[in-house]
């Protein structure tokens, strides 16, 4: 039975992988949330210096205990995620994504992420200004 589940989880992850390649063509922003996904999950989208950045945050307990490969954790309100490449390619343009500052997934490698124990917007706002420092400093980031 866990096989099927696995295999559902791994299709999930791949739908969100789809989906932020998709959105890091798109319009770009300083900070905003997508649109869901996938079930529990939805995109935080941001700029740096004209690369464009789309984050996953992820909602369900489920799946957060499944990226992080620990079930202790689904008390975790959400986690936020961002693949190795598009970090490693916004660095190489010269605009640092702190993956210093991420645990690395054990069960999707290339995959980085922050958890929450709560979730606001203006939480997960004031994090991605940390995660980037290059991200333009405004008041709403405060």
């Amino acid at each position: 039975m866990s096989r099927p589940i696995q295999t559902t989880f791994i299709d999930k992850v791949r739908r969100v992988q789809i989906a932020v390649v998709a959105a890091r063509g798109a319009d770009r922003r300083h900070f905003d949330f997508g649109d869901d996904v996938a079930p529990g999950v939805r995109l935080v989208l941001s700029e740096v210096g004209g690369e464009p950045l789309a984050f996953s945050l992820w909602t369900s307990p489920q799946d957060i205990a499944q990226l992080c490969s620990d079930a202790s954790v689904p008390a975790t309100a959400a986690l936020l995620a961002i693949d190795g490449d598009q970090a490693r390619k916004a660095t190489a343009a010269g605009h640092t994504v702190d993956l210093s500052q991420f645990s690395r997934s054990q069960t999707n490698p290339d995959l980085y992420y922050v958890l929450f124990d709560h979730a606001s917007r203006r939480q997960i706002h004031a994090v991605l200004h940390r995660l980037v420092p290059a991200l333009a400093t405004h008041p709403a980031a405060a």
